[in-house]
């Protein structure tokens, strides 16, 4: 347990105890008196030592978290203008995985600085070079000027980007490209800045070649780790795999601790059906980064697909280990568990697994739901069929009505077990909805063509998947032909059939959409159909902010909502 009374010998505590700067007392245009503060340390005397020195600054506004989880709370209740995380944050969790998990899941604005504190001298070999890397860093011991000066740098810098927060967290990133390049246009101050925020926004969204034009004039002016890296990502998306793994490998060169590198380095593997490098990779990644629970179950998965069954055990262990009190924590990760148990002949442990996940997650009808899936082929493996039937039977039974609370992995899980146990016309209705519902996912079509090939049926899978997706496309083409050929309320009734039947599919509502603009804008206000409109922009804002089709549309529908001054229906 750590004491709570300072210890006068320690030599970080004593150099920021003993600044004698002047207090700078707090006014209306103080710098520091107009931030917010959340300093990250579980070391209550550092809290304090720290909080002291930001008050002789005109701070006057600090939060403080002791634990990751106390930090994600404040994280995500208060809107901070500077984070001080110190880098040893416990259980071989640091500052840098905090940043990033900060960073995927937008919990923090633009114009916050997140600066580093770290007793350790190799921060420096440390701290990644990309986009994730923190604001400053500063060494412990150190004083409060050297404080003062680091901070000062790091929020003139970020408040430059200021002008772009209100459209990042309303998810308009159109608006926020625009700001970005009125800044670039202007030569600003913060010039790399800028062009590196636009091109993080641009792959968001996926102007992949917008984004590759901007990193290539980027790396013109410097060559800058982070453009290297983004570029990297936009030829990966265009399919120019030779191009980006040259690109990745000379990144790591360089700073082999910058771990997305090794991410996309993966996917490049996975992409070229090379399983053996893709776990390499990832387990390199993972050794030298443990604790990001992303990392460890696509080290899982990637581990499954190369029949290494042991790793695949290793990594979904570790992966619910690290994500059992974090908003990570879910159902399917012991699913994948059991069947990496199941796949090395040891049942027992699938069934432990199986009454873990049911314990853990008692009250949850999902997990409940996938424990009988899961259970359904531990029974059949161990020579059981007519239990495993018996379960299986309850889960397809179920799954009508729990469907729309069930993501891609718990789908997944039952389309496994129904091929197991000769369940094939269930397979076939699951797999349908998803292929029909997500026919532009190409990722996810990967995945599922995966289970077709783990239960033996890779043919089946490629035609099921083939023809689903042919039926959407010619679905869409048919309603973009009546649209074309100016019988555009015969298009929108067809795309309003299609989204009641295809519910999830963000392309098509985003294509209704579209049709209702047009319809509008040629026979004039339908109060109808932009009330529909209306419901699909929210829905598709919901479901993929970042979609490219999504920001533009938006723009397209408050620009109409404007010209006819209906301001009830704006977004």
């Amino acid at each position: 347990m750590t004491d709570d009374k300072p210890n006068r010998n320690n030599a970080s505590y004593q150099s920021i105890s003993s600044v004698k700067a002047a207090k700078i007392a707090p006014r209306d245009d103080n710098l520091y008196a107009k931030k917010l503060f959340l300093i990250i340390d579980n070391v209550p005397e550092m809290q304090r030592a720290v909080s002291m020195t930001l008050s002789t600054f005109g701070a006057n506004k600090v939060e403080y978290a002791t634990r990751i989880s106390d930090a994600f709370n404040k994280l995500g209740r208060f809107d901070f203008d500077v984070v001080l995380c110190d880098y040893d944050l416990g259980n071989g969790y640091d500052g840098l995985h905090l940043l990033e998990e900060i960073r995927e899941r937008n919990l923090i604005k633009q114009s916050c600085v997140f600066m580093i504190v770290t007793a350790e001298a190799r921060i420096e070999r440390v701290v990644s070079a990309a986009e994730l890397s923190p604001d400053a860093y500063l060494l412990k011991p150190f004083t409060g000027e050297q404080l003062r000066v680091r901070l000062e740098r790091a929020m003139r810098r970020r408040d430059a980007l200021r002008v772009v927060d209100q459209s990042i967290m309303k998810d308009e990133y159109l608006s926020a490209i625009s700001e970005c390049d009125k800044r670039i246009a202007a030569r600003d101050e913060f010039l790399l800045d800028f062009m590196k925020l636009k091109g993080s926004l641009e792959l968001k969204i996926g102007d992949y070649l917008g984004a590759q034009s901007l990193y290539r004039d980027v790396l013109k002016i410097k060559a800058l780790p982070w453009a290297k890296l983004g570029l990297g990502k936009t030829l990966v998306s265009t399919r120019q795999y030779d191009q980006a793994r040259e690109l990745f490998e000379e990144v790591l060169e360089e700073n082999s601790r910058v771990m997305e590198a090794y991410d996309w380095l993966a996917r490049i593997y996975e992409a070229k059906h090379d399983t053996a490098n893709a776990k390499n990779t990832l387990s390199t990644a993972t050794e030298l980064s443990p604790v990001v629970v992303r990392r460890q179950k696509k080290l899982g998965e990637a581990a499954m697909q190369d029949g290494d069954f042991a790793t695949a055990q290793q990594a979904f262990t570790r992966t619910i280990d690290l994500a059992k009190y974090s908003t990570y924590r879910c159902p399917e990760d012991y699913a994948a568990l059991a069947r990496a148990q199941l796949a090395s002949n040891d049942g027992k442990a699938a069934q432990q697994t199986v009454a873990n996940l049911r314990r853990e997650f008692r009250n949850d009808p999902v997990a409940n739901w996938v424990s009988t899936v899961v259970e359904s082929e531990v029974a059949t493996q161990a020579g059981q069929p007519h239990r495993g039937r018996e379960l299986l039977d309850d889960a397809i039974e179920k799954y009508r009505d729990l469907s729309p609370m069930l993501n891609e992995n718990a789908r997944l899980e039952l389309v496994h077990a129904c091929y197991k146990s000769g369940r094939e016309d269930a397979a076939v209705h699951v797999v349908q909805q998803m292929v029909k519902n997500n026919h532009d996912d190409e990722l996810l079509l990967e995945r599922i063509e995966q289970v077709f090939n783990q239960v033996g049926r890779p043919e089946a899978g490629k035609q099921l998947i083939a023809e689903n997706v042919q039926s959407v496309v010619d679905l869409n083409n048919e309603a973009v032909r009546l649209a074309q050929s100016g019988e555009i309320e015969e298009a929108v009734a067809l795309f309003n059939k299609a989204v009641d039947e295809l519910p999830s599919n963000s392309q098509i509502m985003l294509n209704a959409v579209n049709a209702i603009l047009a319809f509008v804008h040629r026979k004039g206000w339908h109060e109808s159909h932009v009330a529909r409109a209306h419901e699909l922009l929210e829905r598709a804002r919901r479901a993929d902010p970042a979609n490219v089709k999504f920001q533009r549309l938006l723009v397209a529908y408050r620009n109409l909502i404007e010209k006819h001054g209906k301001t009830q229906w704006m977004l």
